[in-house]
């Protein structure tokens, strides 16, 4: 439980244009496409079923992008949103598209880039995608 909490509590103090905590991108998982209703859409942006640091997009029949959820303002947990089409931070609203591209940032003094990829294979044969 005690991780759950962590995850769901905001980054922030309140001061916009604060510091990252960098944290190392999740790497060595895995898991069955087909288990995870979204990603038989190209396009549709899901959460990795067991860690919700990454997000995973399908783009094409056989090709993946897998992204960091953490926003690269204040390093808060963001939301899929937009019937699973972008992204939102629910600390100061910075937003992203599903390739990661910021297009709103907090306000004109907060600093936003764009959300970290994280190298993705497919085994098309086992339906296994591996993330990092």
């Amino acid at each position: 439980m005690a991780g759950v909490a962590a995850l769901a509590t905001g980054c922030g103090d309140g001061d916009i244009g604060g510091s990252v905590t960098t944290q190392p991108l999740p790497s060595g998982l895995t898991l069955k496409v087909s288990t995870v209703p979204a990603l038989a859409t190209v396009g549709l942006l899901a959460f990795h079923p067991t860690d919700i640091r990454v997000a995973i997009k399908r783009t094409g029949p056989t090709t993946f992008l897998a992204l960091s959820t953490t926003c690269t303002h204040e390093g808060t947990r963001i939301n899929i949103v937009n019937n699973a089409l972008s992204f939102e931070c629910p600390n100061h609203g910075s937003r992203f598209d599903s390739d990661g591209n910021v297009t709103r940032g907090p306000n004109a003094s907060g600093t936003v880039t764009k959300l970290p990829a994280i190298a993705t294979s497919y085994d098309p044969v086992t339906d296994i995608l591996t993330i990092g």
